[in-house]
This record gives structure tokens, sequence and C-alpha cells, in this order.
């Protein structure tokens, strides 16, 4: 299921979209459609790092996780989990004097 946008573009910028599209033999929302798609892979890969992290931090769901990382989710949900039980043990331990 797909959802419409609407995006104001300078007339310039969609001038030169236009010329692209035409010596591509694409519609116009199925290029940007494309780069779009293409830009999020490509940030999503970039912030990996910062999306596990914000997930640590409680920041985006696990579903939204899932979304970000595909598959890789599975080994931050694991790693966060494992953090997060020794991080409790280890405060048990100062509680009761033992560290």
């Amino acid at each position: 299921m797909s959802t419409q946008v609407n995006v104001r573009l300078n007339k310039n910028l969609l001038d030169e979209i236009d010329a692209i599209t035409k010596v591509l033999h694409l519609s116009r929302s199925e290029w940007l459609r494309n780069k779009i798609a293409y830009a999020v892979k490509e940030e999503t890969l970039n912030l990996r790092e910062a999306i596990a992290l914000e997930y640590a931090k409680g920041h985006i769901s696990e579903k939204e996780l899932k979304e970000l990382l595909g598959t890789d989710a599975e080994d931050v949900k694991f790693i966060v989990n494992k953090l997060k039980k020794a991080k409790k043990e280890i405060d048990e331990k100062l509680e009761q004097g033992e560290l």
C-alpha cells in the first residue's frame, strides 16, 4: 500500500528532474520514488550505530528498529537485552556492597 505525499519543489529543480526523466524514459514520480528509496537506504546504512543507540535508549520502538535494520534488528535486541541484564546485576551487587 502506498501513501501520497505532496512536496513543493523549486521550478529550476523540477525542470532538471523533468529533463533527467525524459532521457531515462521514466515518469517523474517513478524517478523520485527510486531516488528517495535509495537515499533512505544510504542514510540507514550510515546511521546504523545511531539507530541501535536510539533503540537502547528507548527512543525508537522494536517495530521501527525492524523497519530500519531488517534482520540485523534481532542482533541489536539481543545485545541491548544482555547489556540491560548485566547492568541490573552490577547495580544489585553495588547495592549489596559486593563490588
